[in-house]
């Protein structure tokens, strides 16, 4: 089964919204939980932007914290290198983010929110062992600051109502950078 790349901002954008959809947090007190997650590496066959065939190496390292009171903090670091299958190049995409989340927050209007602020190197696009990728007008292709997801919900019925983003710092997701063009231009040299 092919899969295509998907920017890890997104996935750590997921998981975030979905860690506030379940969970009052504020981080309090020692944690219930503290764990540290290393899996084996993940590796499968993809393609790259729907264009370079290729192999995906996926490495995660989570450290999950919980408190009594529900609240989490989740700190997490991935990595996935992709190899082209006709040149042997590889990119290495990776993100190394603080997650913490907050809420519910009576919003006084029957909503209620829950806050995730995911903090630090969102996603970054570099040859390994060498320079981070460059967009067409020479920006750095990576994702870094703070991104902040409001989740809002009825109070009443717990139904979604919507998601705000706000980000402070250079995000791709976010801004609608091309990443496609110039990687796959690196893959296929």
């Amino acid at each position: 089964m092919k899969r295509l790349v998907v920017p890890l901002v997104v996935v750590a954008a997921l998981a975030g919204a979905l860690a506030a959809a379940t969970a009052a947090l504020g981080f309090t007190g020692p944690p219930l939980v503290n764990q540290v997650f290393r899996p084996a590496p993940d590796v499968e066959p993809g393609t790259w932007c729907g264009q370079v065939d290729g192999t995906f190496t996926d490495t995660v390292v989570e450290h999950f914290m919980q408190d009594a009171s529900g609240n989490i903090v989740d700190n997490v670091r991935l990595t996935s290198l992709f190899t082209a299958t006709a040149t042997g190049k590889s990119i290495l995409s990776s993100s190394s983010t603080a997650t913490k989340t907050s809420g519910p927050i009576d919003n006084g209007d029957g909503t209620v929110s829950f806050i995730t602020n995911i903090k630090g190197l969102a996603l970054k696009f570099q040859i390994p062992g060498g320079p981070v990728l460059k967009t067409a007008d020479g920006e750095p292709i990576r994702s870094a600051g703070d991104l902040t997801l409001e989740d809002v919900f009825d109070a009443a019925t717990g139904d979604y109502i919507t998601t705000n983003v706000s980000f402070n710092g250079p995000h791709l997701g976010a801004e609608g950078v091309d990443f496609c063009t110039p990687s796959v231009a690196y893959l296929d040299s």
